[in-house]
């Protein structure tokens, strides 16, 4: 890359800084930190779901997945859960508001009590932990594709400031920093990447008569969603990255931050459609790459070096930018995230006297403390979306059946079965995953999880008597 790209890149990171302690002037207390004090209007609240769900996985994974298999594989079905997610959690965001909570622990713990709510906060600090290191693996491969020999710094040296920059704007901004930071992330990440890839990999590969070309020789397809055949397992990618909208608890904080009802509904229904608009965006940037970059051996790596072989200089900077954006935005909403179910959530439940004051100054050091072990996890990532998939299905599985009965079922469901839930939906599919990956019941283990949380808030809702009579605070 040229100088002027690395200028572009390093404004970039300055200015995310910049905003991050900007923002600290507007964090007072503990809903500024966590819910950026529920002020957010349309634009910045649809910047940020979208910036947060864009990470690593869904962009650098997500071409990668056109890469290999074209329109057959598994990214048109993982946007299309994405996107119906995201419109069914815009119908449900009312009833999430009415709840009053500041966060997906607090809202089970309004209906189900306390222990119900330490259950819930532990798988999403596991979850949040894990979504953070797979950002930084972003980051890692990035820098090894991205910026290859020309760049001085040791591969762990460079990954490790860039973490420190995301880590930085979080600890000192909270939320507001970061959905502002997600904002103007997304941004870039649509002009530098959805806008212009498909344009600049069409142009650079002869025309769209050459993509399609160049992917068919390859035996693929840019048109037929089962060119590939058709497999339960393609409806498991769906199912888990549609229950990752109302089960990844950084969305229902979404629904939560938004200055109005209005708000929220609005910007989740449009992100879900313009979901829809990335899908094609990415399907031609991978189909490109098919025909300028064949041979690729680690397909997560497609898009950072189409950008380093074929970006002109400036919109060069711009696109790593864009990336280094997506995994930004994402790394820093799941760090907030860890951060406020521990010391919220966790430590409210272990520590009844723990107070807000307290809870505001252990927050930004916990923050640090959790993005360092995010990268120590990092190592050992190998693949973005084949990780990312995995944890959306475990979380999926635990959290939305005891969300849905907290919203709309909370005196007919039993607070113990509720925790059992959540117990039986997160261990199920994290066993399965790690002992037969997806040689299971219908190709993956989202669909044994998600049947064993619901039958068992169902059926033990009918055994144990304990069903809450009145809304719990």
């Amino acid at each position: 890359m040229s100088s002027i790209d690395y200028i572009v890149i390093i404004l970039f990171l300055v200015s995310m800084l910049v905003i991050g302690f900007i923002a600290k002037g507007q964090v007072k207390d503990m809903d500024d930190f966590i819910l950026g004090g529920k002020r957010f209007n349309k634009f910045a609240l649809t910047g940020t779901i979208l910036a947060t769900m864009m990470g690593s996985g869904m962009t650098m994974g997500a071409v990668g997945s056109v890469y290999t298999s074209g329109f057959g594989g598994s990214m048109v079905w993982i946007y299309g859960g994405f996107a119906i997610g995201l419109i069914v959690l815009g119908f449900m965001s009312k009833s999430i508001r009415e709840t009053g909570a500041r966060s997906l622990a607090e809202i089970v713990n309004k209906a189900f009590g306390k222990h119900a709510r330490l259950a819930s906060a532990i798988v999403v600090v596991v979850y949040a932990v894990s979504l953070v290191a797979i950002n930084i693996a972003g980051f890692r491969t990035i820098i090894i594709y991205g910026f290859g020999d020309s760049f001085s710094l040791s591969i762990p040296v460079a990954t490790t400031i860039a973490t420190l920059v995301c880590i930085t704007f979080t600890a000192v901004g909270g939320m507001f920093a970061v959905v502002w930071t997600d904002t103007a992330q997304l941004v870039i990440m649509v002009v530098g990447l959805f806008v212009l890839g498909p344009i600049i990999g069409i142009a650079s590969a002869g025309g769209l008569d050459a993509v399609t070309a160049g992917v068919e020789s390859q035996g693929l397809s840019m048109t037929d969603p089962l060119s590939n055949g058709f497999s339960p397992a393609l409806l498991g990618f769906s199912l888990s990255y549609f229950l990752a909208c109302p089960g990844d608890p950084t969305m229902p904080q979404r629904v939560l931050s938004a200055r109005t009802d209005g708000t929220a509904k609005f910007s989740f229904i449009i992100s879900g459609c313009c979901a829809v608009l990335f899908t094609l965006s990415l399907l031609f940037m991978g189909s490109s790459i098919i025909t300028l970059i064949p041979g690729i051996d680690n397909s997560d790596a497609a898009l950072p070096l189409f950008i380093v072989k074929y970006y002109p200089p400036v919109l060069k900077g711009i696109a790593i930018a864009g990336i280094i954006a997506a995994v930004m935005s994402s790394f820093s909403s799941f760090l907030i995230l860890a951060t406020t179910h521990i010391t919220y959530d966790i430590g409210q439940v272990v520590k009844e006297d723990l107070n807000e004051k307290t809870i505001n100054k252990i927050m930004p050091i916990l923050t640090v403390v959790i993005g360092l072990f995010g990268l120590v996890i990092a190592l050992f990532i190998s693949s973005l979306l084949g990780y990312l998939s995995m944890v959306f299905s475990i979380v999926g599985s635990s959290l939305v059946p005891v969300l849905f009965a907290a919203l709309y079922f909370r005196e007919k469901t039993s607070k113990t079965a509720a925790i059992l839930s959540i117990i039986v939906g997160a261990v199920v599919p994290a066993v399965l995953f790690l002992t037969k990956g997806y040689d299971v019941f219908l190709g993956d283990p989202v669909f044994t999880g998600l049947i064993s949380s619901i039958v068992v808030i169902i059926v033990g809702s009918l055994i144990f008597k304990d069903k809450p009579k009145e809304q719990l605070v």
